[in-house]
Parts: C-alpha cells; structure tokens; sequence
C-alpha cells in the first residue's frame, strides 16, 4: 500500500474506504479504486512477481487481482496463459475493458472468492495474490483451494504487509482487515500440503514491513514412499 498519505486523508470514511479496498463497487471502485489499486500495489506486485522463472506455456492465476496490474507485469515477462479472480464485479469490468493492454493473451476473468476458485484441479503453473490475505476469512480453506488449482510443482507467491506496517495506516485497516503474522500463513500453507515454503522480507522505500510467501506444490509422486 503506498499511498500511505493519502489513506490517512481519508480516516474519516474508513469504513467505506475499507469496504472499497476489500471489493471495489460501483462507479467509484470501477473508476478510482482499480487505479488507485494499481499504483498503490505495484511495487509489492513487483517483488511478489520478482525471480519466478516463468516455464514455457506457463499458466498463471491472479487471486484478487483488484485493477489488474500484476496480470499486465507478468505478460510484460512473457505469460500468455492468465487468469484472474475477484469477488469485485467492479474489478472484473475494468479488467475486462482492458484486455488490449494483454495482445496475444489468453485471459479468463472470473467473479469469485479464494475459498471457492472457480478453476479445475492442477489448471495452474502459478498461482500469485497481493495485498488480498486480509480479507480471506478462512486461511485453511484459502490455502487448499489454492492448493488444488496448482499444478504438481507449481509455485505460490502470495504479497501482503505484516501487522506492523498495517497499523500503521490507523482506523482504516481496523475495518474489515484481518492481520497476519508471517508464521500464520506459513502454517497455514503447511497444513494445505505446501512445500519448499519460506517469506521474504521486503525492506524498500514503499515496501518496507511488506513480505512476500513462496511455496510449492508438491508433486504427489514425490511424496509416496522411496522404494529401497
């Protein structure tokens, strides 16, 4: 979230604006909040999406996409296969009126959660989230959905701001926002049958107090037991 000044102009409609970062509506989440989304998030997108070594035919699905600029920095590094869900019909229609900016793509937009993700089993190479763990009621569900969409061998990156930073933007992040610890989520993943799981912390200009997880499906032969 970078805008951290601007956020703390608009203490008094928290709520609202609280409810808008969780699910853009209307004329404003399809017009201001997509854009403001965009901005806010890019440089946490950036580190989400930093170091993956995308496989050739690489799939990719965006959880919570909001105004849709992680799905357009991983077609500027080569992805032609994406996906994106969001509980925002807002955030779908701006997306959908952008599919310019993704030439030669196969982009599929869906109306969803992460606890119900509209997707068959193993449809996905990688599987990214920023700054939407928040608002996702039920971690162990979240994580074996996004569990079950990855391919055996695919790769997790979810980004999100710890407690600390979060506090830091006062009355808005008390409405609606659920703080995790890092730990949280590690465990949380684990129990979803997630490997090679770790978090990097961020320590930048606009992220520092941000991390991003990583982790990997594994491969369901991997884990049958070796024969000797």
């Amino acid at each position: 979230m970078r805008s951290a000044a601007l956020i703390r102009l608009l203490y008094p409609v928290a709520s609202a604006v609280a409810r808008q970062l969780a699910r853009p509506s209307g004329w404003f989440g399809r017009t201001v909040m997509t854009r403001f989304l965009n901005r806010g998030n890019r440089d946490l997108v950036e580190a989400t999406l930093e170091g993956i070594a995308f496989p050739p035919g690489c799939a990719l699905l965006d959880v919570g996409f909001g105004g849709g600029v992680l799905l357009e920095l991983a077609h500027h590094r080569g992805v032609r296969v994406l996906a994106g869900v969001d509980p925002s019909e807002a955030s779908v229609a701006w997306m959908q009126q952008r599919r310019a900016r993704l030439p030669g793509s196969e982009l599929r937009l869906e109306i969803g959660v992460v606890e119900a993700l509209p997707f068959p089993d193993g449809t996905f190479d990688v599987v990214a989230s920023t700054n939407t763990v928040y608002f996702w009621p039920d971690l162990t569900r979240a994580f074996s959905e996004l569990h079950r969409v990855l391919r055996p061998g695919g790769l997790l990156s979810v980004g999100f701001s710890g407690p600390g930073k979060l506090r830091s933007f006062g009355g808005i992040t008390r409405h609606g926002f659920h703080h995790h610890e890092p730990g949280e989520l590690i465990e949380a993943a684990a129990a979803a049958g997630f490997a090679s799981i770790g978090v990097i912390d961020l320590h930048g200009r606009v992220t520092e107090g941000d991390h991003v997880l990583r982790a990997t499906r594994v491969d369901a032969r991997s884990e049958l037991p070796q024969r000797r």
